[in-house]
């Protein structure tokens, strides 16, 4: 029974990434907690039930809102639920409650005709266009918002997270799982290994190259190298590359609860958006992927070919790379431009 349970565990706990299964989890919450409001049981969910919620995140009802915050003392913002969620979540859902259903021994719901029904009416009601783009963080941007950090330890770490994140096209939860074996000097710059990501869960890994800057000051190559020997100076030659810094400049955990002092992928976000309010910019508009988005749309200016920035940015579909190369050549010889008029 035991090798039952593990082998069960295995195939729950592997099928999907942790953050994947998160997310699932929180979504099937959210949707018992409504069927239990509503009077219904949410395993197992009839086809109707199931178009019904859907319907329910696209017009939520002020009076029944089909997601409520879970703690009262829970993240900033407004109430969720109190607009409409985006078909790309909606899908989303749909298949963690798919998910829930496999798991319990339930045929899922969604393949029958009122749920897909129910999905197609969402997408054309509300559109899949994403509804924000973060700003990208181009090479001005980076090169501002490193003003005005100094030789201490936590605006080392600041420096190589970002300059590195950029030239890496790092998605945030990748940049904060290097450890410090990842990164290899060599004669032409840095060698970073990244071990798994979004699109490798299967954990193949590949090899990114990140050569010098033209700046002492912005150099990837120097800020990741210097923020090494920072750590090395404590002791610290194992283990995560960017790590929590307290107020008093110790690398500690962020949390008592936590074991390591590894920074989390929301970390990179708030960095970013700490430095931006120190310079003077928006931080609103900035986040953790405004690093990667920075580093495709300076790539493209500065010619870089599309198979290459692929290669650094991981990405599998060209499309993804398209949408950033659009918005940098939007206005590089424009059509309207030049016609007679």
């Amino acid at each position: 029974m035991r090798r039952l349970a593990d082998a069960k565990r295995f195939l729950r706990e592997g099928s999907h990434a942790p953050g994947t299964r998160r997310k699932y989890a929180e979504d099937f919450t959210q949707f018992s907690g409504w069927c239990q409001r509503n009077g219904v049981a949410p395993l197992p969910a009839e086809p109707g039930l199931l178009a019904l919620y859907i319907h329910a995140l696209v017009d939520p009802d002020p009076s029944n809102l089909p997601r409520v915050r879970r703690a009262v003392g829970g993240p900033r913002g407004p109430e969720p639920g109190q607009g409409p969620m985006h078909p790309s979540s909606i899908t989303r859902v749909v298949a963690a409650i798919r998910y829930a259903h496999t798991q319990q021994g339930f045929d899922p719901p969604n393949p029958h005709p009122p749920a897909q029904e129910a999905l197609r009416a969402a997408r054309r009601t509300l559109g899949v266009a994403p509804r924000r783009r973060v700003q990208a963080a181009v090479s001005e941007v980076i090169r501002r918002l490193l003003l005005g950090l100094d030789d201490s330890l936590r605006h080392r770490r600041d420096r190589a997270l970002l300059t590195l994140g950029f030239a890496g096209a790092f998605r945030r939860a990748a940049l904060v799982s290097l450890d410090l074996s990842d990164v290899v000097a060599v004669p032409e710059g840095l060698e970073v290994t990244l071990r798994r990501d979004k699109t490798d869960q299967t954990g193949a890994g590949r090899t990114l190259t990140i050569a010098p800057g033209s700046f002492p000051l912005t150099c990837p190559v120097r800020a990741t190298l210097a923020w090494i020997d920072a750590l090395s100076a404590l002791g610290l030659r194992e283990g995560p590359l960017f790590r929590f810094i307290d107020r008093h400049g110790n690398a500690r955990p962020a949390h008592r609860r936590a074991a390591s002092d590894r920074l989390s992928p929301q970390s990179v976000a708030l960095i970013v958006q700490r430095r931006a309010r120190a310079v003077g910019l928006d931080a609103t508009q900035l986040a953790g992927h405004s690093l990667r988005a920075g580093f495709v749309t300076s790539a493209v200016r500065a010619g870089k070919g599309v198979p290459k920035i692929m290669e650094q940015t991981g990405h599998r579909s060209a499309n993804t790379v398209m949408a950033y190369v659009r918005e940098a050549d939007r206005w590089r010889d424009p059509s309207s431009g030049g016609i007679g008029l």
